[in-house]
């Protein structure tokens, strides 16, 4: 499984004793232990990821290990630029989070920023691309997408 976890959960996800941590322990487990990939990268979530300096070792060791997967960031900064061109309203503030799904084809978006989750789930972001739209993950009830059906190219080619 591949997936980009929107800053707004690396709490969730990375800290155990997060009050909000069971729902995202599969993901965890999943990166830590089975075939899961982190895909992360662009000016924007780089910028949020070293306001969360928790967690940028975290995702550092993790790059290290090949767990996490650092993409171009001119790529998905070009990515973003489209996004935000599409959608202008300002409550749409994750194009970097959509640039990353269609950089990478990443099929899987963990986050619970519910003004995010509507714009992450427009079609027209992605259909330009060949891609469908990602799943999100949310809560436990979605534990089912630590699955390696969701694994992408790109993840494949880091856990050979």
């Amino acid at each position: 499984m591949c997936l980009i976890i929107d800053t707004c959960c690396l709490a969730r996800v990375f800290d155990r004793k997060n009050s909000e941590h069971a729902p995202f322990a599969p993901i965890l487990d999943w990166i830590t232990v089975g075939k899961g990939r982190i895909i992360y990268g662009g000016t924007k979530y780089m910028k949020e990821l070293s306001e969360a300096r928790k967690f940028l070792g975290m995702v550092t060791e993790l790059s290290r290990a090949g767990r996490a997967i650092s993409l171009p960031q001119q790529e998905v900064d070009d990515f973003a630029a489209a996004a935000k061109s599409r959608e202008p309203d300002s409550r749409f503030n994750d194009e970097h989070i959509v640039a990353l799904v269609v950089a990478s084809r990443c099929h899987l978006v963990c986050t619970n920023d519910r003004q995010a989750i509507p714009f992450l789930k427009r079609r027209d972001f992605y259909q330009p691309y060949g891609l469908q739209r990602p799943k999100i993950y949310s809560h436990s009830s979605h534990r089912t997408q630590c699955s390696d059906r969701y694994m992408v190219a790109i993840c494949e080619r880091a856990a050979a």
